[in-house]
């Protein structure tokens, strides 16, 4: 049993890898625009919304894009108000990694592998291989795990344990720990999913642990913030508050969201990823008018 473990941890570890480096890729062929794009588009809440879902998009990184917002915010360049809409788009924005891990497109992993070796070679197109060469690691790890996973699907030890997390509060401590240390809610969503289309991870338990994530995801941004302005500190913070009340409030309505999750779709995998979409996309939309309430509330909360 010990192989199928290291073949796991293997598998986290390359998705964790592939993730990092479709960020790193995508943000060298596009940072000076990034920034750009984030002062530019922050004269309105929908506005900041917009453009931050776009620039996360593009960078693959929700938590990227926040702690580049706290910089700003912290220069002086955008002001708090004008940053809430940059972080609630951002939480949607981060919905294109999580499905684009929902796809099945382990066949073309070697394939981007092979194609990213001259690009990377090329100092020109360095950037873009650095991307493809992600591609190829992200879906290479999925099914690494999935086929690690074979061995464990009937063993009640390891089912006991992951159980535990249908307990709601259990699996979102789990979520955000493990998205704390790890820096990435996409790979521990991923995960899930994992688990959960191998029969490992029951359905509910995963949902608790993708609400989980997405608190996680706000660690670094807070860590980022913590020696930086009062007013860095308030975004860091307003990131978290959406995002925990958005989970909180979610809570009590999973069991009717799983019913729903499995009229739209049989497949496992992707109701998780589903899942991720719709809570961030209606959560963000819900807050997004609120904007202005939370952004007097914590100026009262943390004054200048």
């Amino acid at each position: 049993m010990l192989f199928p473990l290291l073949q796991f941890a293997a598998g986290v570890s390359l998705l964790l890898l592939g993730v990092q480096l479709l960020r790193q890729g995508l943000v060298a062929l596009g940072r000076s625009y990034l920034e750009m794009m984030i002062r530019r588009a922050t004269a309105t809440p929908w506005q900041g919304f917009f453009w931050g879902a776009v620039a996360t998009a593009l960078v693959q990184s929700s938590t990227a894009v926040t702690v580049l917002t706290v910089g700003l915010v912290d220069g002086g360049v955008i002001s708090f108000y004008q940053s809430l809409g940059v972080i609630l788009g951002a939480n949607v924005g981060t919905c294109v990694t999580v499905q684009l891990l929902a796809l099945k497109l382990s066949k073309i992993a070697l394939p981007a592998l092979v194609t990213s070796i001259p690009l990377i070679l090329a100092p020109s197109t360095r950037a873009a291989g650095t991307a493809c060469v992600s591609i190829g690691l992200i879906f290479f790890s999925l099914d690494l795990m999935a086929t690690a996973l074979l061995p464990f699907k009937d063993s009640s030890t390891l089912l006991g344990l992951l159980s535990a997390a249908t307990s709601p509060w259990q699996g979102i401590l789990a979520g955000t720990l493990l998205t704390g240390l790890l820096h990435s809610s996409s790979v521990v969503t991923g995960m899930a999913m994992v688990l959960a289309g191998h029969g490992v991870l029951p359905p509910l338990a995963a949902l608790h642990i993708v609400l989980g994530a997405n608190i996680g995801t706000c660690l670094t941004a807070i860590i980022a913030a913590l020696f930086s302005s009062r007013a860095a500190k308030r975004t860091a913070l307003a990131h978290f508050v959406i995002n925990a009340a958005g989970a909180i409030l979610w809570l009590p309505f999973l069991p009717l969201v799983l019913h729903f999750l499995n009229w739209l779709t049989p497949d496992l995998p992707r109701q998780v990823a589903h899942f991720h979409t719709l809570f961030n996309l209606v959560s963000s939309l819900a807050a997004l008018p609120f904007a202005g309430l939370l952004a007097w509330l914590l100026e009262t909360l943390l004054p200048d």
